[in-house]
C-alpha cells in the first residue's frame, strides 16, 4: 500500500467518523431549544437596518405559589412545575391530580399537553365543571380560595380529530394568592363570534414572520376585535412544542381572542400540487367556510396565494383555499350544516398577503401606546422570539423586502377601494363602535320617547284638571240655580220676614207717636176752654 492509498484511507476515515458529529450538531438547535419553555431575558437584536428598540421579554414564570402536587396513580409529578413545554406527564381517565399550598391559592394556571375536554375541579365537597373552551394554557379564577384542590382527569376520547391523542397530558402547573397575576399568565377569551378581523395563518410562526403587525396594532393598540385561525397542526409531528409557542407569542403581541386551532398534518411542499397530496382540497375549503361563518368577520386577510411567500406550497394552498371559503361563506348552497349552525356571510373586505402592485401598507413603525412606546415591529419581532424551535431557520419579521409583514393586497372589497393605503378596516366601521353607536341611538331614542311621553301625560293632566273644572263649575251652576228654584218655592226668606216685620214695628210705632200727639193735644185745646168760660 503506497502513500497515496493510506493517505486516501485516512482522509476516508475522518469523514465516516464526521458524520454523526455534523448530524448532532444540525439537530442541536431542535433538541435543545425543544427544552426552553419561554423566552428569558432574551432581547430583540438589531435587524439589518429596521431600527429596532431593545427591551426584554419576560415571559418566564415567577410569582407564583410553592405548590405541592400528588398523583392518585403513583406517578412523579416533578414535570409538573419544571417550567418545560417539552416535558409532560401522561394521566389516565379518573387519575386525580392533587394541588396544595400553604398560602391560599386564588387562581390556577394549568399548561395542558394535549387537546382539553371538559375537565372537573374539586374543592373540598364542591365540583366545578372547566375546559368547556379547550384552552391548552387555561388559567382559571377559582370559584373559592383554598389551600387545597383536585384535578379529576377527564377521558380523551375523540374529543379531537387530531390522532394518537389517546390520553390526557398535562405540562405544568402553577397557581397565585391574589387576582392580580403576572402578565404572562394567558387569560384567554373564547373565539370571537363577531370579528373585526380574520387572519389565516398557515403554520405557528407565520402569524409573526408575515402577518405580525395585525395583533399589535388592531387588537392591543386599536381595540378591535382580532381572530386568528391556523390551518395546520403540531399534535402529529415531532414538534407539538409549536403548539404552545403560538400562543406564547400571539399573547406577547396583545391576542385576547384564543385562537381557532388547525386540523391538517404539516408537510412541507414547494406547490399547491404538492400539498394537495396530503391535503383534501374540499376538506381544506371546507374547513375554512366553517371559520368564516362562525366568527362573522369584517375583513379575512390570509397569505401569499401566488408564491407561498418564500415557496412554502402548504402556504400557497391554505391562502387559495381561503379565496374559495370567502366565496363558498356567503352561498346559501354550500355545506348546508354550517348554514344552519351559523348562517351565510358576506365578507367585506379581503385581503392577501403581497401579490399587489399598491399594496396597502401598514404602519409598524409608529409608537403604540399599548406597548408603553415600542413599535409594531418591535412587537412582533419579540413574539417571533417565542416560537424557540423555529430560531435556527433564517427567517426574520420585516416590514420591507420581498416578505413584508406590512404589505397587503385588497383582493375583494364590498364598501369600495382603499384610497390612504394604511388600513385594513378603510371604509369600515369597528363592530365594539358599531355597538357604541347603536346603544347611543338607542338612548337618543329613550330620552325621545320619555319625552314624548313626559308631554303626553303633561297634556292630559292638563285637560283633566280643565275637564274636572269645567265639571266644578258645571256643578256649581246647577247648585245656584236650586237655591233660586227653592227661593221660589218656599217665599220670603228669614231675613226679608225680619225686614218687613221691623218696617211694620217701626210704622206701627210711628202711627202710635203720631195717634198720642193728637190726642195729647186735642186734651190740651179742650182745658183752655174750659178756661176761657
Amino acid at each position: 500500500m503506497n502513500l497515496k492509498e493510506k493517505s486516501l484511507i485516512f482522509i476516508r476515515k475522518i469523514l465516516l467518523s464526521a458524520v454523526p458529529l455534523l448530524v448532532a450538531f444540525f439537530m442541536i438547535p431542535i433538541n435543545a431549544l425543544a427544552a426552553i419553555k419561554v423566552p428569558v431575558d432574551t432581547s430583540i437584536e438589531p435587524n439589518k437596518d429596521a431600527g429596532t428598540d431593545l427591551y426584554e421579554s419576560k415571559c418566564y414564570y415567577h410569582n407564583a405559589l410553592p405548590l405541592n402536587i400528588s398523583i392518585s396513580s403513583g406517578q412523579d409529578s416533578s414535570v409538573l412545575h419544571d417550567e418545560k413545554y417539552s416535558t409532560s406527564i401522561k394521566l389516565d381517565e379518573g387519575t386525580l391530580v392533587t394541588v396544595s399550598s400553604e398560602t391560599k391559592m386564588h387562581g390556577l394556571y394549568i399548561i395542558w399537553d394535549s387537546m382539553v375536554p371538559e375537565w372537573t375541579l374539586k374543592i373540598g365537597d364542591n365540583s366545578y365543571t372547566y375546559g368547556k373552551y379547550n384552552f391548552l394554557h387555561e388559567y382559571i379564577e377559582l370559584p373559592e380560595e383554598t389551600n387545597e384542590l383536585t384535578i379529576v382527569i377527564p377521558n380523551a376520547g375523540d374529543q379531537t380529530p387530531i390522532k394518537g391523542l389517546n390520553k390526557m397530558r398535562i405540562s405544568d402547573i402553577m397557581a397565585f394568592d391574589t387576582a392580580d397575576v403576572p402578565i404572562w399568565v394567558q387569560k384567554w377569551e373564547p373565539t370571537c363570534e363577531e370579528a373585526d378581523i380574520l387572519a389565516f395563518s398557515t403554520h405557528s410562526d407565520d402569524e409573526q414572520i408575515f402577518l405580525g403587525g395585525i395583533t399589535p396594532i388592531y387588537q392591543a393598540e386599536k381595540n378591535m376585535r382580532v381572530q386568528f385561525a391556523f390551518f395546520t397542526t403540531h399534535w402529529n409531528g415531532y414538534e407539538p412544542i409549536r403548539e404552545h409557542e403560538k400562543l406564547n407569542g400571539l399573547w406577547l403581541a396583545g391576542a385576547k381572542y384564543y385562537p381557532i386551532m388547525g386540523i391538517f398534518d404539516d408537510a412541507y411542499s414547494k406547490t399547491y400540487e404538492g400539498a394537495a397530496q396530503t391535503i383534501n382540497e374540499d376538506e381544506a375549503a371546507l374547513f375554512e367556510t366553517r371559520i368564516i361563518r362562525r366568527v362573522h368577520p369584517q375583513v379575512v386577510v390570509t397569505q401569499d396565494y401566488l408564491n407561498g411567500e418564500y415557496g412554502h406550497g402548504q402556504h400557497i394552498f391554505m391562502a387559495t383555499n381561503t379565496i374559495k371559503a370567502v366565496e363558498f361563506a356567503a352561498d346559501e348552497n354550500y355545506d348546508p350544516d354550517s348554514v344552519a349552525q351559523y348562517g351565510v356571510w358576506n365578507v367585506l373586505k379581503f385581503y392577501v398577503h403581497l401579490n399587489s402592485d399598491e399594496p396597502t401598507v401598514l404602519d409598524m413603525r409608529s409608537p403604540l401606546e399599548s406597548f408603553g412606546g415600542k413599535r409594531a415591529i418591535d412587537v412582533a419581532r419579540q413574539a417571533y422570539l417565542c416560537h424557540q424551535t423555529q430560531q435556527w431557520c433564517d427567517f426574520s419579521v420585516d416590514d420591507y423586502g420581498p416578505y413584508s409583514a406590512a404589505n397587503w393586497g385588497l383582493y375583494k372589497t364590498n364598501v369600495g377601494p382603499d384610497v390612504a393605503k394604511n388600513d385594513l378596516m378603510e371604509n369600515l366601521t369597528s363592530y365594539d363602535e358599531q355597538e357604541r353607536i347603536r346603544l347611543e341611538e338607542e338612548e337618543k331614542l329613550r330620552l325621545e320617547e320619555e319625552k314624548k311621553k313626559a308631554e303626553e301625560e303633561e297634556k292630559a293632566r292638563l285637560e283633566k284638571e280643565a275637564l274636572e273644572k269645567e265639571q266644578a263649575e258645571k256643578e256649581d251652576g246647577g247648585k245656584d240655580k236650586d237655591k233660586d228654584k227653592k227661593k221660589d218655592e218656599s217665599g220670603l226668606s228669614g231675613t226679608e220676614i225680619f225686614v218687613i216685620a221691623a218696617i211694620i214695628v217701626i210704622v206701627l210705632m210711628a202711627g202710635g207717636f203720631v195717634a198720642y200727639f193728637i190726642v195729647s193735644n186735642n186734651q190740651k185745646k179742650k182745658r183752655r176752654k174750659k178756661r176761657r168760660r
